[in-house]
């Protein structure tokens, strides 16, 4: 449908106003990516952590179903989870997608569900399409439905918001889709030019460009290459070239879904006090930080670690993780609440 020049000049204006978090893009286009079970390292997508104050990687399901009016969400992925042992035999779909369907289930249009941890807590944001009105009188009947939905999970430490979310407007949906095409084609043109380019993230006036070589001077030419072809399409914008390392983006890709399943079972239990997960992608090995929120001189504090490495332990020794994560090492540190490691 081609725009007119009135709605074209409301676009660019917009634009240039509206600025995406590059987490909630890359999210998006891992979604497309992931199910084709791409091996390639030049097509694959960087993944950050998103709004992490502290949060669960699986929070990148938030709230980019506001600004394109759909939910992404990763029916792959959740099948991967699912068959992981242990963990996986917890919950065969992650959190997010179970909340997705029970509320579709009973009526309601949702627009983003946001997961992460706000004040030392586990949050839930759930946003619904629909009048303020109309959400404020359905918000206690939605609220009955998902805690008991994740009651039967087992899950006793978390939060639950509920908010509304307007219809989105055709401008701020033909401003996404031109943000796509636009990184799209920068990415196939940069390609086509001889470049090995990761992903083009063209969502915010600033565009990213990622490389998996730290070469500067070859930066700079790519940068170069980049303002020219975006002047030339009538794009003209600001470039910055990010490199990113290759090997470490593929060991990532690689434990993501076993890093999701672990998320969601140790934030989500009180019994396991923890506050904060962190990782450390690098070829030695992998590093899977887990801090507590417990002091190193509480009474229960070495029989909650122990169950903590044991459950974890079990899980990533299984002979099928083994096998997904291609026998790779990691290292396992819990820590008290101050950032001190516990002994083993």
């Amino acid at each position: 449908m081609k725009i007119d020049e009135s709605l074209k000049k409301e676009i660019n204006e917009e634009m240039e106003k509206i600025q995406v978090p590059s987490s909630m893009y890359e999210f998006a286009k891992n979604i497309k990516e992931e199910s084709e079970k791409r091996t390639d390292i030049k097509k694959s997508t960087v993944r950050k952590r998103g709004w992490r104050k502290s949060q669960f990687a699986v929070a990148a399901v938030i709230s980019l179903g506001v600004l394109t009016g759909s939910a992404f969400l990763n029916p792959t992925m959740a099948e991967v989870v699912s068959k992981i042992p242990y963990l996986g035999q917890i919950f065969q779909k992650p959190i997010p997608e179970v909340i997705w369907e029970v509320l579709e289930n009973e009526g309601y249009k949702t627009a983003g569900i946001g997961m992460g941890i706000w004040e030392g807590k586990p949050q839930f944001d759930i946003q619904l399409l629909g009048t303020e009105e109309y959400v404020s009188q359905e918000r206690e009947k939605v609220l009955t439905i998902l805690t008991e939905t994740l009651d039967k999970k087992g899950y006793d430490n978390y939060e639950l918001k509920v908010s509304y979310v307007k219809e989105v407007s055709p401008v701020l949906t033909e401003i996404m889709k031109q943000r796509e095409r636009l990184g799209d084609k920068l990415m196939r043109d940069l390609q086509v030019a001889g470049y090995t380019i990761m992903n083009v993230n063209a969502y915010s006036p600033v565009v990213e460009v990622y490389i998996p070589i730290a070469d500067e001077d070859k930066k700079v030419e790519i940068y170069k290459v980049a303002i020219e072809l975006l002047e030339a399409n009538d794009t003209p914008k600001q470039v910055q070239v990010i490199t990113r390392n290759v090997s470490e983006e593929e060991i990532e890709i690689m434990w993501k879904p076993l890093m999701l399943s672990i998320e969601e079972e140790f934030f989500l239990k009180k019994e396991y006090r923890v506050a904060d997960i962190k990782y450390s992608y690098k070829l030695e090995k992998v590093t899977i930080t887990i801090r507590t929120n417990m002091k190193s001189t509480d009474v229960k504090s070495n029989e909650t670690v122990t169950k903590v490495r044991k459950r974890i332990t079990e899980f990533l020794d299984s002979e099928e993780v083994k096998i997904r994560t291609e026998n790779q090492k990691y290292e396992l540190i819990v820590q008290d609440k101050n950032g001190n490691d516990f002994p083993f």
